[in-house]
């Protein structure tokens, strides 16, 4: 039969440290390619995958470094209250989890003239 030909990993191999050292949180896998990519090299390359041209999101800060010469943009606060005129349940709690998680505000950014 064929599941006696496959071969059981013995428990003790659960328990052995491993010799390779790989950082968590270095890479980041392209929904594109399916390559992995060291964000390093993602970040260098304008979150676009150098392999296939895939798009990754980008932050709107970073955004904004790539497009706007420094010193000729200024944020500033909008001071707009959030309503839920469509009564969307757990809207103001959703509203709350994005704005610790992105650290923004508002999803419109701004240029003061």
């Amino acid at each position: 039969m064929i599941v006696d030909k496959i071969k059981k990993r013995e428990p003790s191999a659960k328990n052995k440290p491993s010799k390779i050292d790989i950082p968590v949180g270095k890479w980041i896998k392209c929904d594109g390619c399916k390559e992995i990519i060291y964000k390093e090299a993602l970040w260098n390359n304008l979150n676009i995958c150098p392999n296939c041209g895939h798009y990754f999101r980008m932050h709107i800060n970073r955004r904004l470094e790539q497009i706007i010469d420094k010193g000729t943009y200024e944020k500033f606060d909008l001071n707009i209250e959030n309503a839920n005129p469509l009564e969307m349940e757990d809207y103001t709690k959703k509203l709350k989890i994005l704005r610790e998680k992105t650290g923004l505000e508002e999803a419109v950014a701004c240029r003061n003239r």
